[in-house]
């Protein structure tokens, strides 16, 4: 039993604090690591809130320690057959195979064993990387070899279920010819709901696409985030203001909000895909109307849902991210809009008006 520092809730009831802490340290873990950053999300602050309805403790504790996204450094290792040796930087994976088919293959993000048989470091089950050290498997751990690469390689976790997300996208989209005839995604126009630091990975995978990128919200944004839209070449606008675009093609919501959603239902192009990433267990029913139904059959419409991602998208988040991270002006490394400390909890309880990604330092 180890006394260290970190962050934990008594999930689900919610709740957050910075303290001394007791886990059991297993002899047989290969890899100690220390991390580096930590990031903050919805979903930390919904656990916080005691609103995530499908968050559990680890057994045998009362409490869990936090975080799900981060990177970390290695500090002793073991030999292993990963080559994961002292003194590397990783990004551990959240995610934790079960005994399905789809985890048996290394593709946990698709698991089928039911909500409690699904285990996520800092969210269901296991102990997250909000503490001074912990140790892990090396299976479970994405080198990151460039050590400029380290603030961004923070957004590694975010990023791959970005990387999933259009990986849905590529398949569903194959049951029609949804490029043009010219082959490209040119002037094929992508609505991304929300605002958020996903939203904005999200705007900058679709620009890869060469899509025309437009991120709404209900409420107009501050000149710093129009600024990084601007050099990645997407838009921003207030739908409750104005309606630029009469036509989408590919839909992804990161809001969770059922009302919102169904705006922009109705605006789906032909043989269009919506990806459903954001949760929100708490906003207000809103039920699809017959026309609705209407609009997405007659249309062949696709919905398709989208969550967490395996060890091939955290390959390749950081192949994008380190391309993203040295393109011109670096504009990748702007969506960190605050470093804090690791006993500042208060920014668990409320979201800084301007933030886009905010990270716990723990060096």
């Amino acid at each position: 039993m180890a006394n260290i520092d970190g962050i934990t809730t008594d999930a689900p009831k919610g709740g957050v604090r910075y303290g001394t802490i007791n886990i059991n340290d297993d002899a047989n873990y290969e890899v100690k690591l220390k991390p580096l950053y930590t990031g903050l999300c919805g979903t930390d602050r919904a656990e916080v809130s005691g609103s995530l309805s499908f968050t559990y403790n680890p057994e045998n504790y009362n409490y869990m320690v936090l975080g799900h996204e981060s990177v970390c450094e290695v500090i002793d290792a073991k030999e292993n057959e990963f080559e994961i040796k002292t003194g590397d930087y990783v990004v551990p994976i959240v995610r934790r195979p079960g005994k399905c088919v789809n985890c048996r293959i290394g593709r946990q993000d698709n698991c089928s064993d039911g909500d409690h048989d699904i285990h996520e470091a800092g969210i269901r089950g296991i102990h997250g990387f909000n503490r001074e050290y912990f140790f892990d498997y090396a299976k479970n751990l994405v080198k990151i070899n460039d050590k400029g690469m380290i603030l961004t390689a923070a957004m590694t976790e975010p990023t791959k279920n970005v990387m999933k997300a259009f990986e849905v996208f590529d398949t569903v989209s194959k049951r029609t010819i949804f490029e043009n005839d010219d082959s490209t995604y040119l002037e094929k126009n992508c609505v991304i709901i929300g605002t958020g630091s996903e939203a904005f990975l999200y705007a900058f995978m679709a620009r890869e696409y060469r899509m025309n990128v437009y991120l709404v919200n209900r409420h107009d944004i501050n000149d710093y985030k129009k600024n990084i839209l601007d050099k990645i070449n997407a838009n921003f606008y207030d739908y409750t203001k104005e309606d630029k675009i009469k036509k989408i093609d590919l839909l992804i919501d990161t809001s969770g909000d059922p009302g919102t959603i169904i705006r922009f239902i109705g605006k789906l192009n032909y043989n269009g895909v919506l990806i459903l990433f954001g949760t929100n267990g708490k906003a207000p029913a809103s039920a699809l109307s017959g026309e609705d139904i209407d609009y997405i059959i007659e249309r062949n419409i696709t919905l398709a849902g989208s969550v967490d991602g395996a060890k091939i998208h955290y390959l390749r988040a950081v192949e994008y991210l380190e391309k993203w991270n040295y393109s011109e002006g670096s504009i990748i490394k702007n969506l960190v809009t605050g470093t804090y400390k690791p006993d500042d909890t208060s920014i668990f309880l409320k979201k800084p008006q301007e933030e886009i990604k905010s990270l716990i330092k723990w060096f």
